[in-house]
């Protein structure tokens, strides 16, 4: 295979048992080379559908001839089901992996396989716990560069385990935000940033957008929109908002959340890389407070991307407004792509950053 500097990859093209035509989900699994693989694996009469949180690797993984792809984030037994096989890609956060744990259970006949590989770093450990916990047995049958695959077999009936308590981390649920004069209702998921209550970081970005940062009438573009409460505050003080995430969940709840607050007519949420979504058009404003971390490394990657892009769709005068930690050099990568930067509120951990686009 080529992606042998793939450690995942590399285990489950390795230890994966597949036989030609098996009906296999590949779940949080974003390398096309695995895709094919696996395709190549259960040929000629094999099916294999991809999902996926990330709507930029599920678009690359819709560029494999003969697999499907859905953007149901978790797989559905009626949709998808019931598979012979699945191949589970741990992803960082516990909840997130026992979202992907169930619904796969659930999605994959009785006797079935479920191959379970990630890092160590983001979490394997846990999650082949919640394996056996869910399952019976999930044995380790092999490592590579700090990754482990695990098998585990689906049982002829599933009980959710005790020790996951009452939080059903597959299901979108409603909670409410406070804000100095309000509160805001929004639909919400673990798995998203911040996903049970508003985040230091968002809450200053909220303050300087109600004090005056956004008006009636502006175009504004929030980038990385998560369940939609920038937009939301953007929208509500009479803007006409964008909403764009690459996180299929978050798309998902930010819809929810738009609609929950009756602002269909001055918000659009989109799936989308950054302004993949969106270009051509111009906005007064983006918003932004970007992620920092890829799995569990830190990166100023897609910030640094948010804004090269954000200075494209942004018309003459149009301001970028991020918010980060203080230890995040953004200040620099504004300064060197709009030649200004400017601080434009800032507590002991975060500051809120503006750049603004020459005429």
């Amino acid at each position: 295979m080529r992606s042998k500097l793939n450690p995942t990859t590399t285990l489950f093209a390795g230890l994966a048992a597949l036989e030609p035509g098996q009906h296999v989900l590949l779940l949080n699994c974003g390398d096309p080379a695995l895709a094919r693989w696996v395709l190549e694996a259960v040929a000629p009469d094999g099916r294999v559908i991809a999902l996926h949180s990330s709507h930029r690797a599920l678009t690359a993984l819709a560029r494999v001839p003969g697999l499907e792809t859905s953007d149901s984030v978790y797989p559905d037994p009626a949709r998808h089901g019931p598979a012979d096989v699945a191949l589970l890609e741990i992803a960082k956060g516990r909840e997130a992996n026992r979202a992907w744990l169930w619904t796969a259970a659930q999605s994959v006949r009785p006797g079935g396989s479920l191959y379970l590989a990630g890092a160590n770093a983001a979490g394997a450990k846990s999650a082949l716990k919640d394996a056996e916990a869910l399952l019976g047995a999930a044995p380790v049958l092999g490592h590579k560069g700090g990754h482990r695959l695990a098998l585990a077999t689906r049982l002829d009936t599933l009980t959710l385990p005790p020790a996951w308590g009452d939080t059903r981390p597959w299901e979108a649920r409603t909670i409410r935000l406070a804000r100095p004069d309000r509160t805001i209702t929004v639909m919400t998921m673990p798995g998203l940033f911040s996903w049970d209550e508003l985040d230091e970081g968002t809450a200053l970005l909220l303050d300087h957008l109600e004090s005056g940062g956004v008006r009636a009438g502006m175009r504004v573009l929030d980038v990385g929109c998560g369940y939609g409460i920038v937009g939301l505050v953007a929208a509500q003080a009479g803007a006409h908002a964008t909403l764009v995430d690459d996180d299929l969940r978050a798309v998902s709840c930010a819809r929810e959340s738009v609609r929950l607050n009756h602002l269909e007519d001055r918000c659009t949420v989109l799936a989308g890389d950054v302004t993949e979504g969106v270009a051509g058009q111009q906005f007064d404003l983006v918003l932004s407070n970007p992620p920092f971390h890829q799995g569990v490394d830190v990166t100023t990657g897609t910030a640094q991307q948010i804004v090269r892009e954000a200075r494209e769709v942004l018309r003459p005068g149009g301001r970028l407004v991020i918010v980060a930690n203080r230890f995040l050099p953004y200040h620099r990568t504004i300064a060197d792509v709009f030649g200004a930067v400017r601080v434009v509120a800032e507590t002991s951990r975060y500051y809120v950053l503006e750049g603004v686009r020459a005429a």
